[in-house]
């Protein structure tokens, strides 16, 4: 196994950095040898986390051989010990639960954070209006004018690997790190973006909330003195449903029930 750490100056605005308290979020990504999390192995975590506003910290958990997976899964789930957010790109779906499985596979107690911030899940409502043909991460970087050093996908880093595995050549090692640390540093830049989109009144989702759910939400919303800072008419028909159905369980976190409306699109 090894470990690497990095620094690196990044610039984000500082309505968004402090609106959404960047400072107290894990970024995160991995890379596995393959999809399916009970068969396949994650080789690669990177885990980037700000130590001031324009000082992002990236630390990787290398696996140099597939026995190593317990070790940097243990390492890894160390060092976000009593975290409470995390955020990635499509990780609800993905890095997610193959994190859990994988804890799970090799014994380590895990808790992850309570709250995850799916950037995708945000985006993906309004990038066929923003005029991106797609919504991958690629993609999204190339719009907000992300340059990328590496020029390899996750489905090459598995070949790689494989070559690794027999080579142990350093140079497809540090080509498939560089591949995962870029996409953990470039997550704080799509964040912001991601912020600007929900505030943009222009853009309107396809499957908004209907304003038979807006009105009932926003009774439900007033009858338990809950006030979200959230633009409700841009929610979708699904957070939105989700949202009153918590609301008529008799259920009254405010965090709870933004997470929920995060995490629903």
């Amino acid at each position: 196994m090894e470990i690497k750490e990095y620094e690196q100056l990044t610039t984000i605005g500082e309505n968004e950095f402090l609106k959404c308290n960047m400072d107290n979020i894990l970024y995160f990504d991995i890379e596995t040898t393959g999809f399916d999390r009970q068969n396949h192995s994650i080789i690669l975590i990177s885990l980037g986390k700000f130590s001031s506003k324009n000082r992002f910290r990236v630390k990787q958990y290398f696996a140099d051989d597939l026995k190593d997976e317990k070790d940097i899964l243990y390492e890894f789930s160390e060092d976000i010990r009593g975290e409470n957010i995390w955020c990635s790109y499509n990780g609800i779906a993905f890095d997610e639960p193959f994190i859990k499985e994988r804890m799970n596979q090799s014994s380590i107690c895990f808790i992850s954070p309570r709250y995850h911030v799916d950037l995708y899940r945000i985006i993906r409502p309004y990038y066929r209006q923003l005029g991106m043909e797609r919504c991958n991460l690629k993609t999204v970087e190339k719009y907000i004018g992300i340059n990328r050093k590496d020029k390899i996908n996750g489905g090459i880093s598995v070949n790689l690997y494989e070559e690794f595995l027999s080579s142990k050549d350093s140079n497809i090692k540090n080509t498939i790190m560089l591949h995962n640390y870029e996409d953990v540093l470039n997550l704080p830049k799509i964040h912001e973006f991601a912020i600007k989109i929900k505030e943009d009144k222009l853009l309107v989702r396809k499957d908004c909330i209907t304003e038979k759910q807006l009105k009932y939400l926003k009774v439900l919303l007033k009858k338990n003195n809950l006030n979200l800072n959230i633009q409700l008419n841009k929610l979708s028909k699904k957070a939105a449903s989700h949202s009153i159905e918590y609301l008529l369980k008799g259920e009254k976190n405010a965090e709870e029930l933004v997470n929920i409306i995060n995490n629903s699109y």
